[in-house]
């Protein structure tokens, strides 16, 4: 088994070969070359650093991506293609990513595993990683909300584009790494609202509004139950026929004021980490 650096492949390519991989996954997360291609960008994955696993025969068996952040790195679509598997590949990539990582004087490793995923849940143990938390994916089905006369109250103003940044730069240190500033500011696209209540607290959220869903939402830090629902609110009155996807949220307090606005979990991930 060799591993070759996944910067030797065009993105179709790469595209392909992660279709196959992933085939039969736990949660079905297709991909063409231009979203592998933003998907690249987006989470700053490094191609040198990622790699697809080749067999005696020289064939593809599996891949793996790296995301890189100093002083960390990210394993991330990792996959085997199915009538290749049980001969420790996916191991095998991991270690690979490892082993870059500590090259490359990263600190840590860091990944999301789907919850009841328990063969990947076991090769990263295995491996050292710990897990840290549970993070959340929800949706929300388009639909109009009932009035509520205790948040159309409320002062509400859309945040202007360039300010965001700034924006965001306020936000708490707590973000998986598809939901960092870093990753946000790359997808573009992005809308903030702020608000002020009639009691005099306020707060803002930022999120990302596509052709037909919004996604990538950021409360602003020590938001109530009550402004956290507010701020929702508001959202969905504006953009009431869009669908809504909210990935790794982390399980906590906010959670109940998603589901009050007829948010449904979809699935759970579990964060880990290995120290380098």
């Amino acid at each position: 088994m060799i591993a070759m650096a996944a910067d030797h492949y065009d993105i179709e390519t790469l595209a392909d070969l992660y279709n196959r991989a992933r085939v039969d996954y736990i949660v079905p997360m297709p991909m063409n070359g231009r979203r592998l291609a933003d998907y690249v960008l987006h989470y700053d994955v490094d191609l040198t650093m990622s790699a697809v696993a080749l067999n005696d025969d020289n064939e593809e068996c599996g891949l793996i991506m790296t995301g890189v952040r100093d002083p960390r790195s990210w394993a991330t679509r990792l996959g085997v293609i199915p009538e290749r598997r049980g001969h420790h590949i996916g191991q095998f990539l991991m270690e690979y990513l490892l082993a870059q990582s500590r090259d490359h004087d990263l600190r840590y490793a860091q990944l999301e595993v789907i919850k009841g995923n328990s063969p990947a849940i076991a090769l990263f143990t295995k491996l050292g990683f710990t897990p840290t938390r549970e993070l959340l994916v929800i949706r929300r089905a388009p639909g109009k909300l009932v009035p509520r006369s205790e948040f159309d109250s409320a002062t509400v103003s859309a945040i202007a584009p360039q300010d965001i940044p700034g924006v965001l730069a306020c936000r708490a240190a707590d973000a998986a790494w598809t939901e960092e500033t870093s990753s946000l500011l790359k997808a573009g696209s992005l809308n903030g609202l702020q608000i002020e209540l009639p009691s005099g607290e306020a707060g803002w959220i930022v999120f990302q509004v596509l052709p037909f869903q919004l996604t990538h939402f950021v409360l602003s830090p020590y938001a109530s139950d009550g402004l956290i629902r507010a701020l929702l609110y508001h959202v969905h009155r504006r953009f009431a026929l869009q669908d809504t996807k909210v990935e790794n949220l982390p399980l906590g307090p906010a959670w109940t004021a998603f589901q009050s606005l007829g948010y449904v979990e979809a699935f759970r991930r579990i964060e880990m980490i290995l120290p380098l």
